[in-house]
């Protein structure tokens, strides 16, 4: 029930959804696989359906409907799922598909997305949000949803930094950073840092005055501001870190970019927004010095292996940062992901939807049509009496199945432990001068165990190799019948 991974998706499309069709001159068209239909899987994953819906049917459900659709479930799969939706609703994200491509959303919805996806998380480490305009495109209504989303993460004890020019989200937060005068080359500087009511009587502060003529559209009345000549703003005064009483996340001195030595604390478990003129270097201080130095003190925990493979950016032209936390940077873009890349995945609520169709479905023989059930070793041992009673059979335990590779590494396990040969996509080759296999090909090999009579004196043997291809072969084991060359 992927369409990631062979056996469920459409072989044609590859899960897909949509064929490409290169054109030479012009842009590549997509068009709908014929074979699927647009669907994604294979005509036996669609036929398989739970409370009349097939899972094409629930990748196509609104997130308000699935809500609804499982909610009337009772079993602890459908209360995991429904868990891992609210968080969309909550985000204002109820209108969009499970199957969604997270490449058709727009930045602030790519943000809201990854949001509800922490928000579904069950995390205890204090760790640091930093957003990057997240109320782009959003009507005033879903803008209290998602003050609401990010009041539920500082409850839990993160903190929240959010580069905005909202008056809405500015007016909302515990603390405000407000960057200028100007931007580029005249901004770099702090022009005020304070609660929301500091910036209001601030004189100099564009935010200020903004905020200001936003009450007063409101009806919400006036503030005073100080007169220019007489307002002296108040020096910020930074003290080495207090490792007894971490509460603050101290920056000292950064010169990133167009940043002119600025300092700056910004407290720990609280709503902090970055705001000031474009250019004014609000990105700089929120993700090429926060995001980058926490992530930079993260890499630099693991071993030199991982960090070879992970490349971090370059460490940014700061004195020092205290107080860090683990740090999750969601930027004002589409994800990552590729064409496969869906709503449900990146919520991870497609984990469950699988695990639910999973476990509706049956295994069947291909042979004689028989339901596939776990069985006990002393069943086994039963059905091999009766069934091939004075029949010469092989044990096999399967080592490998559809996987690319050599194997030689199999031979060489083998042959000490008195294997002569191994069954390799249905021939039997010896250990000893274990030949060279195609290690572009799927292969299918099985370690023969023991090929014996079946019969009642010959039970305890049979009890005995059952038990070691069962151990080699993970809880499975094949039986070879019609052997009567091999006695």
């Amino acid at each position: 029930f992927s369409f990631n991974i062979d056996g469920g998706r459409c072989d044609e499309c590859q899960g897909e959804g949509t064929i490409k069709v290169e054109m030479q001159f012009l842009a590549d068209v997509y068009l709908v696989c014929e074979s699927c239909g647009g669907k994604r899987f294979k005509e036996e994953v669609i036929d398989v359906k739970y409370e009349g819906l097939n899972i094409d049917d629930v990748l196509n459900l609104t997130v308000n409907e699935a809500v609804e659709f499982f909610g009337k479930g009772k079993n602890s799969t459908e209360k995991k799922i429904v868990r891992k939706l609210i968080p969309l609703q909550d985000v204002g994200l109820g209108y969009i598909k499970l199957g969604q491509s997270s490449s058709t959303l727009s930045g602030g919805e790519s943000q809201r997305v990854k949001l509800a996806s922490f928000l579904a998380k069950e995390k205890e480490t204090p760790t640091l949000f930093i957003f990057d305009e997240p109320t782009t495109g959003l009507h005033f209504h879903d803008i209290r949803k998602l003050l609401d989303a990010m009041n539920a993460l500082m409850e839990r004890g993160h903190t929240i930094v959010v580069i905005e020019h909202n008056p809405e989200v500015i007016k909302s937060a515990d603390w405000v950073i407000d960057l200028g005068p100007e931007g580029g080359d005249a901004g770099g500087e702090i022009v005020a840092v304070g609660t929301p009511d500091d910036l209001r009587r601030h004189p100099y502060s564009h935010t200020g005055k903004a905020l200001c003529e936003y009450d007063k559209a409101l009806g919400l009345g006036t503030h005073e501001v100080a007169e220019k000549s007489g307002w002296i703003m108040p020096a910020l005064v930074l003290t080495p870190p207090v490792h007894s009483d971490n509460t603050h996340i101290q920056i000292v001195n950064a010169k990133e970019h167009n940043l002119k030595s600025l300092s700056v604390n910004i407290p720990h478990g609280k709503f902090t927004v970055v705001t000031g003129v474009s250019g004014s270097g609000k990105s700089t201080l929120a993700f090429d010095i926060l995001f980058n130095e926490g992530q930079r003190r993260y890499l630099e925990s693991l071993n030199a292996y991982a960090r070879s493979i992970v490349q971090p950016a370059g460490r940014p032209e700061v004195d020092a940062v205290y107080g860090i936390p683990p740090t999750v940077a969601i930027e004002q873009r589409l994800s990552r992901g590729g064409r496969k890349s869906t709503v449900g995945t990146t919520t991870e609520v497609w984990h469950f939807l699988r695990l639910l169709y999973v476990k509706l479905g049956i295994q069947h023989c291909i042979h004689d049509g028989a339901a596939v059930q776990p069985q006990t070793p002393d069943s086994i041992v039963s059905q091999l009496l009766k069934n091939f009673k004075g029949q010469h059979i092989g044990l096999l335990a399967p080592l490998v199945i559809n996987r690319k590779g050599v194997y030689t590494e199999l031979a060489d396990w083998a042959r000490p432990r008195g294997y002569t040969h191994l069954r390799v996509d249905g021939n039997f080759l010896p250990t000893t001068g274990f030949p060279r296999i195609d290690r572009f090909k799927e292969h299918n090999i099985e370690l023969p165990v023991a090929s014996l009579d079946i019969t009642a004196d010959n039970e305890p043997a049979l009890r005995l190799a059952l038990t070691v291809a069962l151990e080699h072969g993970k809880g499975v084991v094949y039986v070879l019948s019609n052997l009567a060359g091999l006695r």
